[in-house]
């Protein structure tokens, strides 16, 4: 087993802290409800977790050939509930994204005209995601199984 790679992770979040959320006794209708600043730190946070764990090259954890420096839009998939709370899920997963992928000065486009142009607020790195408006789940048949 020594000689065992990480492949790749499937995380499973929900979200940070936020405003008040109620739902009605009758209709179920949930109300409108936003991630606090707490709610953010926590999923950056998470996020940072999450990097050390899996995208240190220095990790025994570390997955296997994941660009660690710089988003590499092939090689992660982000999908967020966009649910009856007013996107509480999908803002959580943002600031997730930030603590996995911080800006990097190395974010940069060069124009036809042979301007270089860094990303806004450092280098901030964009990681598109998809908003699911039913819960699906990954399909986990076709990961590669334990034989412990």
């Amino acid at each position: 087993m020594a000689d065992s790679k990480l492949a790749g992770i499937v995380v499973i979040a929900r979200h940070g802290d936020r405003s008040g959320f109620y739902q009605d006794p009758t209709t179920y209708a949930a109300s409108n409800t936003v991630v606090t600043p707490l709610g953010t730190v926590q999923e950056v946070q998470l996020g940072r977790t999450l990097r050390s764990i899996y995208l240190d090259d220095t990790s025994p954890t570390a997955i296997d050939g994941i660009n660690a420096a710089l988003v590499n839009t092939s090689q992660i998939k982000v999908r967020a509930d966009a649910g009856d709370e007013g996107g509480v899920i999908f803002d959580s997963s943002i600031a997730l994204l930030q603590g996995l992928y911080p800006p990097s000065p190395a974010q940069v486009t060069t124009l036809s005209n042979g301007t270089t142009v860094t990303s806004p607020m450092g280098g901030y790195q964009y990681v598109p995601g998809k908003l699911s408006f039913s819960v699906s789940y990954p399909d986990t048949n076709n990961l590669p199984q334990s034989k412990a």
